[in-house]
């Protein structure tokens, strides 16, 4: 479920440079309708949220639009998925804070433009193993009004019970091949389901460790394009588990969406982050 907000020229152009193998045809086939929305959710309270955040491409307009979504970890640092960023140029991006509605000023955003971006070493652009990116801010976040915050981090190699009810939350598509996109954050709760069912589900498809599924086996509830990088997170306590990665179309039956498991990563985060 390859979430993000690209010119759909750019990815045709891709699709047909790079044919994927009918292994990986899952992954790709969220390329092809970008910018996902929540499927089966509701709109979320604003400011609900305050890890959330929007990533944003100029165009050649010189307006933003929505690329792909993310989590603060701290002032000066959000995580997302390094799909997100693979065609995304510094200077022409910005992380936009305190968002909830895209056409309504609610006078908590906050704006940053970008430093840098750190792709996971050993991301894999076909199989999307290690699917996550570091963004540095330019400016650092203001975190004394309270709407805008961080959200912790799980323990490194911390296991989520299958069963446990998570969030998602993104301004992606409420439903596959839908153009129509929500201007307001989404959300929607699904559990978590073993790695053993999340394999059968997708058959011979390469799934990783470093993953994590969650949703419901009837379908209807998922993220989907243009929620990709977001959070999967816990509520109590509030952690963050999962970043929004892929799966096959949105909410489908028996089909799960696939997430990057953060705990995998922690210390390649901290590490990271304490470098630079």
């Amino acid at each position: 479920m390859v979430k993000f907000v690209v010119v759909f020229g750019a990815i045709l152009l891709q699709c047909v440079l790079a044919l994927p193998s009918t292994r990986n045809s899952l992954r790709w086939s969220r390329n092809l309708f970008v910018n996902p929305l929540i499927v089966g959710g509701e709109e979320a309270i604003p400011n609900e949220f305050p890890f959330m955040v929007s990533m944003q491409s100029r165009t050649v307009g010189g307006s933003y639009s929505h690329r792909c979504g993310g989590a603060i970890i701290n002032e000066r640092w959000i995580v997302s998925a390094s799909h997100c960023t693979e065609n995304a140029l510094v200077g022409a991006t910005r992380i936009v804070a305190g968002e909830h509605s895209f056409s309504t000023t609610n006078g908590y955003e906050q704006f940053s433009d970008v430093e840098l971006f750190i792709m996971h070493p050993d991301y894999d652009t076909v199989t999307l193993e290690n699917d996550i990116v570091l963004i540095k801010l330019l400016s650092p976040l203001d975190f004394s009004s309270g709407k805008i915050g961080p959200i912790a981090l799980p323990a490194m190699g911390q296991e989520t019970p299958a069963g446990t009810n998570v969030t998602v939350t993104g301004w992606g598509n409420l439903e596959f091949n839908n153009p129509d996109r929500p201007d307001v954050l989404n959300k929607v709760s699904i559990p978590t389901v073993t790695d053993m069912e999340c394999r059968r589900s997708y058959g011979p498809v390469d799934m990783f460790d470093s993953f994590i599924c969650a949703g419901v086996p009837e379908g209807g509830l998922d993220s989907c394009n243009g929620d990709s990088g977001g959070p999967l997170f816990t509520s109590q306590p509030q952690q963050l588990i999962g970043i929004v990665s892929w799966g096959k179309d949105c909410a489908l039956p028996g089909y799960y969406g696939v997430y990057t498991e953060v705990s995998y990563f922690f210390d390649w985060i901290t590490i990271t982050v304490a470098n630079n």
